[in-house]
């Protein structure tokens, strides 16, 4: 299955563990089978703000981080745990 367009070979999932710096946040994205562009969608958010939590680890506006809390139904403090501060 891909999330992003990455394709699912050994190579990605390494690629997965390496560069994605919010492991958390995708994890539970990838365990909903939720593509990036749909949760964008009802984020109403870019898919690239997506990928740049995801695997940048930035923290998105307070308002998004609500939202993203709400529909995990987890606190911001887990979602974001490996994020940067």
């Amino acid at each position: 299955m891909t999330l992003d367009g990455l394709d699912c070979t050994e190579l990605s999932k390494k690629d997965l563990i390496t560069e994605t710096e919010n492991r958390i946040l995708y994890g539970l994205i990838f365990a909903e089978k939720m593509p990036f562009n749909l949760l964008a969608q009802k984020l109403d958010v870019s898919v690239e703000e997506l990928h740049e939590w995801c695997c940048e680890g930035k923290v998105p506006e307070p308002e998004v981080r609500e939202k993203l809390s709400n529909y995990f139904d987890l606190p911001e403090q887990i979602l974001f745990w490996e994020a940067e501060h």
